[in-house]
C-alpha cells in the first residue's frame, strides 16, 4: 500500500486521533499539576510566614516606622533564641491596655535578650547577662543598640523565671518592653511568657527588607 493510501486510510486517522487525544490529556495533566503545586506552595508559605508592619521607633535604627516585614510564624515561642527580632502578643496584659477601651496595643516587635534561667541587668548603659543564672556577669555585645542617653537606661537585675523571656527595643531610650509598666513607668512585676512570642523576623528578612516589601507587599511605601 502506498503512503498516500495509508494516510487516507482509517488506520492513519485512528492513530492520529489517538495521538491528539494523548497530547490533550498530557496538557491538562500538566496544568492540573501546576495548579496543585501553586496551591501547596501557597498553603505551606502562609502557614510558615506572615507579614508585620512596624509601628513606632522602638526598634530604630534596625527597623523604621511603617516598614513592612516578613515574619516566620512560630508556635508557643518554640525555636527562638537570644538575639532574635521577635513579634510578641501582649493584648492580654494590662500594661498594654487589656481591659481598657481604645488605645490597646496587641503586638510588639522587639529583640530577645534573655531566656528562662538567665539573669539580666544594665549598668552604665551596658547590658549584662549571667547565662543560666550562673558564673560571672557577661557584657552583651549589641551593635544594633541605639542610645540617646546611656546613663538614663540602667536597670536592676531581672531574674527570668521558667517559661519567661526578657526582650528590649533596639532604641533603648524609647521602648516599652520587658522593663516597664506602660501606665506608671515602673518595673514590671512579672515578665512576659515565651508562649507570647508568635513570630521571628529572620536576619535575612531584615537585610533584604526593602526588596521583600516590594515583592510581597504591593502597598509598600518602602
Amino acid at each position: 500500500m502506498k503512503n498516500k493510501e495509508i494516510k487516507d486510510g482509517e488506520l492513519f486517522e485512528e492513530r492520529f486521533g489517538f495521538k491528539a487525544r494523548r497530547s490533550s490529556h498530557l496538557f491538562y495533566l500538566i496544568i492540573l499539576f501546576l495548579v496543585l503545586a501553586v496551591c501547596v506552595f501557597r498553603l505551606v508559605w502562609t502557614s510558615t510566614f506572615g507579614g508585620v508592619v512596624v509601628d513606632g521607633d522602638s526598634m530604630y535604627s534596625t527597623l523604621l516606622d511603617e516598614e513592612q516585614l516578613l515574619m516566620r510564624n512560630v508556635k508557643n515561642g518554640r525555636g527562638v533564641k537570644r538575639g532574635d527580632v521577635i513579634v510578641v502578643y501582649v493584648g492580654g496584659y494590662k500594661e498594654f491596655g487589656a481591659g481598657t477601651p481604645g488605645g490597646k496595643t496587641e503586638y510588639l516587635i522587639k529583640r530577645l535578650i534573655a531566656v528562662e534561667g538567665d539573669h539580666v541587668r544594665c549598668e552604665d548603659g551596658q547590658v549584662q547577662i549571667r547565662y543560666g543564672g550562673k558564673g560571672d556577669w557577661v557584657d552583651l555585645y549589641e551593635p544594633y543598640a541605639y542610645y540617646t542617653n546611656k546613663q538614663a537606661y540602667d536597670f536592676d537585675t531581672y531574674i527570668v523565671e521558667e517559661g519567661e523571656v526578657f526582650f528590649l527595643g533596639d532604641n533603648r531610650n524609647h521602648s516599652q518592653d520587658s522593663r516597664y509598666n506602660e501606665k506608671y513607668g515602673s518595673r514590671l512585676d512579672d515578665l512576659f511568657k515565651q508562649t507570647d512570642i508568635v513570630g521571628v523576623v529572620p536576619d535575612w528578612a531584615i537585610e533584604h527588607k526593602e526588596t521583600l516589601a516590594k515583592v510581597l507587599f504591593w502597598n509598600s511605601n518602602s
